[in-house]
């Protein structure tokens, strides 16, 4: 038994009766069991219980055993002296508050089954831990909690945004511009990607950007992957030279070509494609963010990031290798994780900070639209049955992986509690 797991049952009312005797025999019908505290001081406050014909309000304190009042110093603290009631699983001695006030107690009782799921739910390897019960959910309250997840996800993605906010001094074109890069080719070079972009401002780039070419340049230039290679070609010596003339008049000192990986990455996906692909997106860069905010539907944003590399791509992966002609374009699959990672955050906290609700209703809106992603996590759910509709539960199923299933809060879930809720239905 844990006092954490006293403090759920206790907070939401899975007790077997309102109504029970306290350890010296008085009747006690619980009215309201309070909010809870998660801060120093009582468990609960402003709690209301009846205790013979007398209805008291004030605070609860929930322990393992009543001794535990005295191990945690409660005696002496005056904090505890409006403590009404205290619950306990154990009540192996009488409680005193700093004046010496005995404050009725009561042994907390629930349907065992209740500490059995808890108990696997902590100890099962498998994920989701609440896959024992979980089909027994409604599914309408389960698409509601869904919603409610992927909002949470938003916002804590807010939190990052308003970091990179605080970095450029409310540049919303910058910002909106390390986020593009951030995610432009996925998480294997994510962080190389990132710090190109904050190192290498999107000004430096577009004052290129009357030619492809000189762009290609100052990007795969930047980005280090311009030395130490395998073979060179014209192209690729043009590409350095360009490079060296942007670098003198920046004053830019190129990344380590060490930063960036291709193990384990198909060649579409080499960071020197993703690069030259990228260049192509800055070549319009200067009218994306507000298309993007003018856009009504999600076919104007994939349009938007319809980009093409330069011919040279067409026959390579890597500068001065050839290979097998392929035109190189920014898949559908890539535009849609720019969408749900970049784009639609930035809606929602430009919606916020501007205080104009359309962006935010937007993003949730082409959460719903698109298709539910396909990945280990989401893969888990749909094994124990639960259907997934759209973009907008998935990413509530990876804001549940990381903030409840990975740390065992399966207390603080919300979908943990509508599960130990049917367990004793």
């Amino acid at each position: 038994m844990t006092e954490e797991f006293l403090q759920y049952v206790w907070a939401n009312s899975l007790f077997t009766s309102t109504r029970c005797l306290s350890t010296k025999g008085k009747e006690v019908e619980i009215l309201n069991v309070g909010l809870q505290n998660r801060d120093a001081g009582p468990d609960f406050f402003n709690a209301k219980v009846r205790i013979g014909d007398v209805v008291q309000a004030g605070n609860v304190e929930i322990h393992q055993k009543a001794s535990d009042w005295f191990r945690h110093g409660h005696e002496k603290d005056t904090a505890y002296d409006n403590v009404i009631l205290s619950v306990v699983a154990d009540a192996d001695m009488e409680v005193r508050d700093s004046k010496g006030r005995e404050i009725d107690a009561i042994t907390l009782r629930y349907d065992v089954r209740l500490w059995d799921e808890y108990i696997f739910m902590q100890g099962v390897p498998v994920e989701p831990r609440c896959y024992r019960n979980l089909r027994r959910v409604d599914p309408a309250r389960m698409d509601m909690l869904f919603t409610g997840y992927a909002i949470e996800r938003l916002e804590r993605k807010c939190g990052d945004i308003k970091i990179i906010l605080d970095e450029t001094r409310n540049d919303w074109e910058d910002c909106f511009y390390r986020m593009l890069v951030r995610y432009w080719s996925g998480n294997v070079n994510a962080e190389a990607f990132a710090q190109l972009a904050r190192d290498l401002s999107y000004k430096k780039v577009i004052r290129c950007s009357d030619n492809l070419f000189r762009v290609e340049a100052l990007l795969l230039g930047y980005s280090g992957l311009l030395t130490g290679l395998e073979q060179e070609d014209d192209y690729t010596i043009a590409l350095r030279e360009e490079y060296e003339y942007q670098a003198a008049k920046f004053h830019l000192t190129a990344m380590e070509r060490a930063r960036w990986k291709y193990m384990r990455i198909r060649p579409t996906s080499f960071p020197t494609v993703r690069l030259a692909l990228l260049a192509s997106l800055m070549m319009r860069f200067n009218f994306l963010l507000s298309a993007v905010l003018e856009a009504e539907h999600l076919p104007e944003v994939y349009k938007l990031l319809d980009v093409q590399a330069s011919d040279y791509w067409d026959s390579h992966y890597k500068p001065g290798v050839p290979a097998a002609r392929q035109v190189k374009r920014l898949g559908n699959s890539m535009k849609t994780v720019i969408v749900i990672n970049a784009i639609i955050p930035f809606l929602f906290i430009y919606g916020r900070e501007r205080k104009e609700e359309r962006y935010c209703d937007k993003a949730i809106q082409w959460l719903e639209e698109l298709e539910a992603e396909r990945n280990h996590v989401t893969e888990a759910w749909t094994k124990q049955g639960i259907g997934l509709k759209s973009a907008l539960q998935s990413q509530a199923l990876l804001q549940i992986k990381r903030e409840y299933c990975d740390a065992h809060r399966c207390l603080h879930c919300k979908i943990g509690g509508e599960v130990f809720r049917s367990v004793v239905k």
